[in-house]
């Protein structure tokens, strides 16, 4: 079905505006705010709270965010390229083991849930947790992710209701790490070893300058806050990294020419396939980069950002939305607008010869735009090149069902079939 720049609707009395044109959903994006907030599924406020990183708004937004900027700086970034690599190897290894144990094919979906909690757990917390707590985390998180799709009903036994109780676990948990990381990063010559480490070097900055001067507490630095804001990291990373890696399979299988290709420019520059992949490594892996790019272009796993009109809101030059209207940009239909035969799947389309992610940059808003894009995006990007170009060291098939080019919503999206391989193991 074909749908205009913008199109209305209505669901259950609540009448929305889908957007298709990239820059009505750019502007979108970038007029966020408490007039026109973000929202999330009914349950999100109950379990991830009010002050939850996606609902700030206005100068308390903006103030985390600059508190967050050395979270991702090119050192930060760096330290958790190795923890990412490691945690990759490891879960390919197992996922060779496994199939070589079955005989119905595996699904990777949830092998590659299970590989980026573990990842995730690994970059922002890791030296703070062992594997018992590590284990406890991943059983909380998933009654988290369950309660926060389940049906808005809240007493006990409800799914609603154990992922609450979930979330202020995996909360208590972290308030007692961020406490463990603040001692630790307090003494001298300490090098920070995880993303939380590298939050805290800032933030006791940030708390000493403020005694010095007599001024409060700062915003967003103590231990509960800190904990909080943790809990919206792991929730943010989890599911849409999920969507990117199995795409990343299942694209792959499809276009043999394109993993060949891969392949051609890993063995280049990865002559030995162990050895570890730097920084400066993943900057000349070109080929692999326009994969990447184009998987985010064609499969963004947030295919709409929903917002809420509090009050009378212009779209376009004709159109101004009242209040009460749900404002729902498309990321699905942005990512289209202007790139030649947008539904192919084609990362020549980001070579130097076409350069399309010049000629549309503004249409691509895979991480959104304005006050809230995402500000771990280069985070998200190191870690589907690096599983990409690991993923060419594998051997392996994709099975055929009848919906595997069919999408399921997660909500983030899948192959329909949780892309199955008839087989994974070493390559030659």
């Amino acid at each position: 079905m074909d749908y205009g720049k913008l199109s209305w609707n209505s669901i259950i009395g609540r009448f929305f505006v889908l957007i298709a044109d990239s820059e009505y959903c750019r502007k979108i994006f970038e007029r966020c705010s408490a007039e026109m907030p973000l929202v999330l599924h009914p349950n999100a406020n109950r379990l991830l709270g009010n002050d939850n990183i996606a609902f700030m708004n206005g100068q308390i937004h903006k103030i985390l965010r600059i508190a967050l900027l050395p979270l991702f700086t090119t050192k930060a970034l760096s330290t958790y390229l190795h923890i990412q690599e490691e945690a990759i190897r490891n879960h390919m290894k197992k996922w060779c083991e496994l199939s070589q144990n079955s005989t119905n094919g595996i699904e990777m979906r949830p092998l590659v849930y299970d590989l980026n909690i573990n990842t995730s757990l690994s970059v922002f917390i890791g030296p703070y947790i062992n594997e018992q707590i590590r284990e406890q985390f991943k059983i909380n998180y998933t009654n988290l992710t369950r309660g926060m799709f389940a049906a808005p009903i809240y007493f006990p036994g409800t799914q609603l209701y154990k992922g609450v109780r979930a979330a202020e676990s995996i909360r208590q948990s972290l308030k007692s790490i961020v406490y463990q990381s603040k001692q630790r990063m307090s003494k001298d010559n300490i090098e920070p070893t995880c993303l939380l480490d590298y939050w805290m070097v800032s933030t006791l900055k940030t708390i000493d300058e403020a005694k010095k001067t007599n001024q409060p507490t700062p915003l967003h630095s103590t231990d509960e806050e800190i904990a909080k804001i943790t809990l919206d990291f792991l929730f943010a990373a989890q599911d849409a990294s999920t969507s990117s890696l199995t795409f990343a399979i299942h694209e792959l299988s499809k276009h043999p020419d394109v993993l060949e290709k891969v392949r051609q420019e890993q063995k280049l520059l990865r002559p030995d396939s162990l050895a570890p992949i730097t920084p400066e490594l993943l900057t000349q892996m070109k080929y692999t980069w326009q994969v990447m790019k184009e998987l985010l272009r064609l499969r963004p796993p947030a295919t709409l950002a929903i917002h809420v009109a509090n009050k009378p809101i212009q779209i376009s030059d004709d159109y101004t939305a009242p209040k009460g209207t749900l404002i729902i940009p498309s990321i699905w239909s942005a990512n289209r607008n202007g790139f030649p035969q947008p539904e192919i799947f084609d990362p020549e389309r980001f070579s130097p010869d076409r350069m399309e992610h010049m000629k549309y940059d503004r249409n691509f808003l895979t991480f959104g735009a304005g006050p809230h894009a995402c500000i771990g995006q280069r985070y998200a990007m190191n870690h589907i090149m690096l599983f990409i170009s690991l993923l060419t060291d594998m051997n392996f098939e994709r099975a055929y069902r009848s919906n595997m080019d069919k999408i399921m919503y997660l909500p983030t999206i899948y192959p329909a079939d949780g892309c199955v391989l008839n087989y994974i193991k070493p390559g030659n």
